[in-house]
């Protein structure tokens, strides 16, 4: 299932993901869109019954993107020939009733993430998804009709991805490494539930290659594919791929971004990590973000390490949110210049929408439970039950139940 890799030289985006504003287009040719008010006209009574109509304009729509948006709300009120989309989407936006015709005035923001071009349109509350390979001919991929009555739809099942901090410094190979931070990122496939479960580095897990060893050294030497396979068999979950970066893709990849707040839980004081913080709310930069995450020297050790990995994700994730989805084209396009991916664009997009349907902070954050022990000379984690019980939980998308972290 897994594509080859690909380094894209140059968020979550941000991490995974983020443009919006007023609209010309700017020197990067990514139209900046205007906040449009929906208009929503009933055609007059007459003795012959005219079929509602979507009627859609776009400036600056690239190639038969509007056409397509517009074929889009066209089939959902019933009135064209269905667009080039999923026919899991087509299916989630069968309409019970034909609303009013509609006059769209949309918003578009296209770039490229891996050699695809991406773009978002979005007019009001709705949200349209697109890619294409040549810029040319564009096939929808997603969309939220808040206006029509549907909730969103970006893709046909769950999106699981294995996200992987790799301990390689910046001139280091961050796919030979060690998996330093491992965290299994799950969006359910309504796109409104998400959580985040890290494993820790040093479990003691049996690999997809035969044999057994500490997590966190199944990378080195055999790459992020061998490291999904085994996090799969460890957690019996269907992963859609991983997303790997090391400490210079890290820093480079916040710095692009943006430096964003982060809620520090008590302060710190840690010369090995370079962690030197007051408690509370402040702004990080790449630099600052890996010294937090990097800081061990805390009580519960990995395990609390792990979980304010997950916090820097929340926190980054929310920083995107603040710049609306408007912005994921350019932030895709920053997330894949400082990571390793073996996601194509369209799942990237998919993913990255996503982001926006739920509260950050109100998704699970957690560190699945093991033992500390020793196999032979080596200090290792044994996963138990409880463990366990998670991965069967979260295999449809889904935490059910959320344990105490």
């Amino acid at each position: 299932m897994l594509a080859p890799m690909r380094r894209i030289a140059p968020l979550f985006l941000s991490l995974l993901l983020i443009v919006g504003g007023c609209q010309a287009s700017d020197t990067t040719g990514v139209a900046t869109p205007t906040t449009a008010q929906p208009t929503i006209t009933t055609a007059p009574a007459t003795t012959t019954t005219v079929p509602p109509r979507a009627s859609v304009t776009a400036s600056d729509a690239p190639g038969d993107l509007a056409s397509e948006i517009e074929a889009l709300y066209q089939a959902v009120i019933g009135n064209a020939a269905s667009p080039e989309a999923p026919p899991g989407l087509l299916q989630h936006l069968t309409p019970t009733a034909p609303p009013a015709s509609l006059t769209i005035d949309t918003a578009i923001t296209t770039g490229m993430v891996l050699e695809t071009h991406v773009a978002v349109a979005t007019w009001v509350d709705d949200l349209v998804l697109a890619v294409s390979d040549d810029g040319s001919d564009w096939r929808i991929v997603g969309a939220r009709l808040t206006s029509l009555g549907f909730g969103p739809w970006y893709g046909e099942e769950p999106h699981q991805i294995l996200v992987i901090g790799s301990d390689a410094r910046t001139h280091e190979d961050p796919l030979r490494l060690r998996a330093d931070s491992l965290h299994i990122v799950s969006i359910g496939a309504d796109g409104t539930t998400a959580s985040i479960v890290g494993i820790p580095r040093d479990s003691w897990v049996e690999t997809s290659y035969g044999r057994t060893t500490k997590f966190t050294n199944v990378m080195s030497g055999r790459g992020p594919e061998v490291v999904v396979e085994t996090a799969e068999l460890t957690t019996g979950i269907d992963l859609d791929g991983y997303v790997v970066t090391g400490f210079g893709g890290f820093m480079a990849l916040i710095d692009e971004f943006g430096a964003f707040e982060i809620d520090i839980p008590f302060a710190m004081n840690e010369p090995k990590s370079g962690a030197y913080f007051a408690a509370g709310r402040q702004l990080v930069d790449g630099a600052q973000a890996l010294a937090f995450a990097r800081n061990r020297t805390l009580s519960g050790g990995d395990f609390t390490r792990s979980f304010h990995h997950g916090v820097i994700m929340q926190w980054g994730l929310s920083a995107a949110q603040g710049k609306g989805p408007s912005a994921l084209p350019s932030d895709l396009g920053i997330l894949t210049r400082h990571v390793y991916t073996d996601l194509d664009a369209e799942t990237l997009l998919q993913i990255a929408a996503a982001t926006f349907e739920f509260d950050p902070f109100e998704i699970p954050n957690l560190v699945v439970p093991g033992t500390a022990g020793r196999a032979g000379e080596a200090s290792v984690v044994f996963l138990d039950d409880g463990a366990f019980a998670i991965f069967a939980d979260l295999t449809d998308g889904v935490l059910d139940e959320v344990p105490a972290n």
